[in-house]
């Protein structure tokens, strides 16, 4: 009777690990955010697409700028799901880059990036945006 209830205790606590880290998909962060006033060289709208496969959340990531005449688009990238929950991804230019941290807080999302001159003749800046769900 003890072997069983052993047993049944430990079958109870390898299945709660895999209850607590239950995937859900679409995440709260996936859809269309802008930044109404953006200004230029300043990030104007993210995109982020997620899909459930295999128990793993995966994502990608499209940004835009504010540019003239028309907002500037860095393609669709990847981004790693971080064990906090926030999404990361890095967009590589051909002068430039961006490091992007999101997480969503309603119907805002909290946008942290960092730009990345190539050739390091600049510093690295840090700016922080609010968008809002389109």
């Amino acid at each position: 009777m003890r072997l069983l209830l052993l047993a049944a205790g430990f079958l109870l606590a390898s299945a709660a690990p895999s209850l607590a880290q239950r995937i859900y998909c679409p995440i709260p962060e996936d859809g269309v955010w802008v930044n109404p006033d953006a200004n230029p060289k300043e990030i104007s709208r993210i995109e982020v697409e997620s899909r459930c496969e295999d128990d793993q959340v995966h994502v990608r990531v499209r940004a835009f700028t504010s540019c003239i005449p028309r907002d500037c688009k860095w393609g669709w990238t990847k981004a790693e799901m971080r064990s906090d929950g926030v999404i990361q991804v890095l967009l590589i230019g051909f002068l430039s880059s961006k490091q992007i941290s999101l997480k969503a807080f309603g119907d805002l999302l909290d946008t942290r990036v960092i730009n990345i001159v190539n050739d390091l003749s600049e510093p690295r800046t840090d700016r922080t945006y609010n968008l809002q769900r389109k």
